[in-house]
């Protein structure tokens, strides 16, 4: 028994092996996909148009048409995207959903202020790329016209000519008018000159008439140089006369861009380049002018021109001027 105790106590025990930390496996890691270049199948131009009212196989056939020749031009991929109101188009800009898109200037002016869009090309509508405001007045009212219906061009500058109109009742055609409000209201605070509340007649033409039956205002103010109001069909049917009734007092310059084409600031200069150059070969033809005037709900197109931002500076100050809020006013 003691020869087995001893052995006992020399016996080792048996080799545990030492357990190895469990290893976490690593997650492979997971590349973010590079998205699809601007202008691919996968990814294209999205270019907007407005439809604030019922569209017809025709505006639509012309939208499509353009699509496909700005593709053929340029190579790119475009996509038209449709809007209802002119404030949704303007918001997809500032969402960016869009890449381009037709701006009136006041609509133009308010997303580029936010930094959302930047200037393209501008339309030549009914064969001016912008037009002006004019301040009318009865032949009677003893006004002194300072502008030369032969040469077209006002004959003094905007303080010497408007200088009498102060404390005189205006005409305004309505708040959101850019020819007939904006613009002039701008112009006469900036000179200074203090106006009666005005009248809001509600068109251009009506402002003429008011000024030809008297009474009702001293001076009134509509667009100019892009047409007259005086030898509209509303007016001259009527009232023959009234070019020589109503005179014109002065007129501005050309200080309101028509409807423009603009980019978010997305897209590279250079793409706006090419896709700028694929609209002037575009309007070139005849066929050009009637898809793009067709596929702008039949908004005379006769030209583009490539500008920049700086041709809407008058524009700005005559708003800063006006006090109007341009966020009341997008689609003007």
């Amino acid at each position: 028994m003691l020869i087995m105790a001893l052995a006992a106590c020399n016996t080792q025990p048996a080799n545990t092996p030492t357990p190895t930390p469990s290893t976490t496996p690593t997650p492979s890691s997971t590349s973010t996909p590079t998205p699809a270049p601007l202008g691919s199948s996968q990814n294209p131009l999205r270019i907007a148009f407005l439809q604030e009212t019922e569209s017809n196989r025709r505006i639509e056939i012309s939208r499509s048409e353009i699509r496909d020749n700005l593709k053929e031009l340029t190579g790119y991929e475009f996509e038209i995207v449709v809007f209802d109101n002119a404030a949704n188009l303007v918001n997809a800009f500032k969402d960016q959903k869009i890449h381009l898109g037709w701006l009136q200037p006041l609509s133009y002016i308010h997303a580029h202020n936010r930094g959302w869009v930047k200037i393209g090309l501008l339309t030549n509508h009914f064969g001016t790329f912008y037009y002006g405001t004019q301040f009318l007045a009865n032949v009677e009212s003893g006004y002194v016209s300072y502008f030369d219906p032969l040469a077209n061009l006002s004959t003094a500058d905007a303080q010497t000519a408007l200088a009498q109109l102060n404390g005189s009742r205006p005409c305004w055609v309505e708040p959101g008018s850019i020819s007939g409000y904006i613009l002039p209201f701008g112009i006469l605070e900036q000179l200074g000159i203090q106006t009666q509340n005005g009248v809001f007649a509600q068109t251009h033409p009506a402002v003429v008439r008011s000024l030809y039956i008297k009474g009702i205002c001293d001076f009134g103010v509509t667009f100019s140089i892009s047409g007259d109001p005086r030898t509209s069909s509303q007016v001259i049917n009527d009232l023959t006369d009234a070019p020589q009734r109503v005179i014109i007092i002065w007129q501005s310059n050309p200080d309101i861009p028509n409807l423009n084409l603009s980019y978010a600031n997305a897209v590279s200069d250079s793409m706006v380049k090419q896709i700028n150059a694929a609209f002037l070969e575009l309007v070139k033809t005849s066929d050009g002018k009637r898809r793009l005037t067709q596929a702008l709900n039949d908004y005379d197109v006769q030209d583009l021109q490539v500008v920049d931002d700086s041709v809407y500076d008058p524009l700005r100050s005559a708003v800063r001027w006006s006090g109007v809020d341009l966020s009341d006013w997008i689609g003007r």
